[in-house]
């Protein structure tokens, strides 16, 4: 199947440089991008049984999205998934593509990562190295060869290097991130260097009619949307499992209403430190079924999944939802004890008159 090459080679890519693109991380971030990055992508191969057979590149990118999403911690899920979801749109219904089509979609990718992150050229991310290999594959006469675009964004991953970080855990550390390249430029460039190394790759891609394979996370059916009769719920995203599961059974004292308190934390089954857009967005279409619902997070990347999230739900359930930028504790406290009205936006005015912070 064609896109399990390029994932293939994206694996071995990454492999090769995961403790490359951890130092990296180290220097600036947590340390785990690499490790991350590579986990992501691994997943995607684990689901090569739910590929189409003949390769339907729409269905298989969202598929791609939804496991980059599902299976990277921190904000490259997000954003990467987002990225893959961009280009899947750019597909759809396409059987034959050329490279204008795949400028196309890496430009989609490009302003959708933009809008997720808040971010733009400059400021020390990966589309610093996305962003040069656009007009290269508008350019390049031969359909699926990536060379070109492989060394712009190689350069581009090089010229973060004295870019002062200005987004992410890297922003933190003021003029000490210049001098260090961007992990997630890194990570885009190998990227593309892995596309280069798929030789004899079948263009004549053809759509598979009525296939039967469907995600878990594909349908709202089991989620009927009914008139909002009950106080705001609330739900906790976090990074860590152990955190959440205490506050909410903390904060769960001061209840004096009858309303949803739930959370979503980690990855892996709550192995793992990070938090996953899928499942926030099953948790938020099953709690806005009779009410608004109240986001508290703890971490920036928390905030961007719930984003990602809210932006897969229709528009009638995402209208339901605020996400309140305050102390993850104290916040989630003061939230319980005050929530008496059925308005996600005045219970998250209560909140942030009393524990707003900048994360």
């Amino acid at each position: 199947m064609l896109i399990t090459k390029y994932i293939q080679s994206i694996v071995n890519v990454l492999s090769a440089n995961e403790n490359k693109l951890n130092e990296l991380d180290a220097a600036i971030g947590d340390g785990d991008h690499g490790s991350n990055v590579l986990r992501g992508f691994k997943a995607i191969l684990e689901q090569e049984h739910s590929f189409t057979s003949e390769s339907l590149i729409e269905k298989d990118l969202m598929l791609c999205a939804q496991q980059l999403m599902s299976k990277i911690g921190g904000s490259s899920g997000p954003l990467l998934g987002s990225a893959f979801m961009a280009l899947a749109v750019a597909f759809k219904g396409k059987n034959t593509f050329t490279n204008q089509d795949i400028a196309q979609g890496l430009q989609m990718a490009f302003d959708r990562v933009s809008q997720l992150g808040k971010s733009q050229i400059g400021e020390k991310t990966m589309l610093d190295a996305l962003y040069p290999t656009i007009a290269t594959i508008k350019n390049t006469p031969t359909l699926l060869d990536f060379t070109q675009a492989a060394f712009a964004a190689n350069k581009g991953a090089n010229d973060t290097i004295p870019m002062l970080a200005k987004k992410g855990r890297a922003s933190y550390l003021g003029e000490r991130s210049i001098g260090h390249m961007d992990p997630g430029a890194c990570s885009i460039a190998l990227i593309f260097s892995a596309l280069t190394k798929v030789n004899e790759i079948d263009q004549n891609v053809k759509p598979q009619i009525n296939s039967t394979n469907t995600s878990k996370h594909e349908t709202n059916n089991d989620f009927k949307l009914l008139p909002i009769t009950k106080p705001v719920s609330i739900l906790l995203v976090s990074h860590s499992e152990a955190l959440a599961k205490a506050t909410l059974q903390f904060a769960s004292e001061m209840k004096t209403n009858d309303f949803i308190f739930e959370y979503v934390a980690g990855i892996e089954n709550g192995k793992l430190f990070g938090t996953d857009p899928q499942e926030i967005k099953l948790h938020l279409q099953k709690i806005t079924i009779e009410a608004e619902a109240l986001i508290i997070y703890d971490l920036g990347s928390s905030k961007m999944n719930s984003e990602m999230a809210i932006s897969l739900l229709p528009p009638e359930y995402a209208q339901r939802i605020k996400i309140s930028n305050c102390a993850f504790v104290e916040g989630t406290i003061i939230a319980v004890s005050s929530n008496n009205t059925m308005k996600a936006n005045e219970l998250c005015e209560i909140v942030e008159s009393q524990v707003k912070v900048t994360k």
